[in-house]
C-alpha cells in the first residue's frame, strides 16, 4: 500500500515525516507521494507530486494535509467519492489512551496527549503537544494546533479551528466552523461561526468565509 498526502504545503511536509516516523517502528506503506490538483508534475522532498485522478484507490490510501478546515472537508469528500480510505496516522511518540476512538483520516502528531473516553471524529488533524482532556467530542475537519489544551468534557463542533496554546474549560462546548485565536482563554461557550479571541475569550466577529489563513 502506497500513502498520497493530500497537501504539498508546509503541513503536507509534515505529514511525510509523521509518515516516516511511522513506518520506521510498524513498517505500514512502500511509497509516498503527494497530491495536488493544480500544481501537479514534480518532485517534492524526493517524492512525486500528482493529481487525485491519477492515482488508483486499490493501491493508495490518501490523507489530508492541508490547516484549512473547511478545505479539509472538501479535499476528503473528493477522496471519499473517488474510493479511497483514509487512514489514522498516530504518531509512536503520542500519548493516547486504549479507549480513544479515532474516526477515519485522523493524524495525531508528536507529543499528543488524549484521555480516556475522548471521541475525535473524520479527517480532524492534532497538532504536536496538543492536549484533550476526558470524555471530549471533537467533530470533524478540524484543527487543533500545538500545546492547545483542552480540559475534560469539552465538545468541539465541526470544521472548527483552535490556535497554539490556546486553554479550554472543562465542559466548554464550541460551535462549529468556529475559530479559536492562539494563547485564547476559554472559560464559556462559544457559538457556532464566530473568531474568538483574548483572554477570557470573546467572539469578536463572524467567521463569514469560514477561513483561517488569509
Amino acid at each position: 500500500m502506497k500513502l498520497a498526502i493530500y497537501g504539498a504545503g508546509g503541513l503536507g511536509r509534515e505529514v511525510l515525516e509523521l509518515a516516516k516516523q511511522i513506518n520506521a517502528t510498524h513498517p505500514r506503506w512502500d511509497a509516498f507521494c503527494f497530491v495536488d490538483d493544480l500544481h501537479a508534475d514534480r518532485q517534492l522532498k524526493g517524492h512525486p507530486v500528482v493529481t487525485l485522478e491519477s492515482l488508483t484507490a486499490n493501491d493508495h490510501e490518501v490523507v489530508i494535509a492541508v490547516g484549512e478546515p473547511a478545505l479539509r472537508r472538501k479535499l476528503a469528500d473528493k477522496a471519499r467519492a473517488a474510493g479511497f480510505t483514509l487512514p489514522v496516522l498516530v504518531h509512536p511518540g503520542a500519548q493516547v489512551s486504549a479507549e480513544v476512538t479515532f474516526n477515519e483520516g485522523c493524524v495525531v502528531c508528536y507529543g499528543t496527549f488524549i484521555s480516556c473516553d475522548t471521541v475525535i471524529g473524520r479527517n480532524v488533524h492534532l497538532q504536536p503537544n496538543a492536549s484533550l482532556g476526558h470524555d471530549c467530542q471533537i467533530g470533524d475537519d478540524c484543527v487543533i494546533s500545538s500545546y492547545a489544551n483542552l480540559a475534560g468534557q469539552c465538545q468541539v463542533g465541526p470544521r472548527t479551528f483552535i490556535g497554539m496554546n490556546a486553554v479550554i474549560r472543562e465542559c466548554t462546548v464550541i460551535g462549529e466552523d468556529a475559530i479559536i485565536s492562539m494563547g485564547a482563554a476559554v472559560f464559556a461557550n462559544i457559538a457556532a461561526g464566530v473568531i474568538a479571541m483574548g483572554n477570557p475569550a470573546r467572539a469578536i466577529r463572524a467567521n463569514d468565509d469560514k477561513k483561517v489563513f488569509r
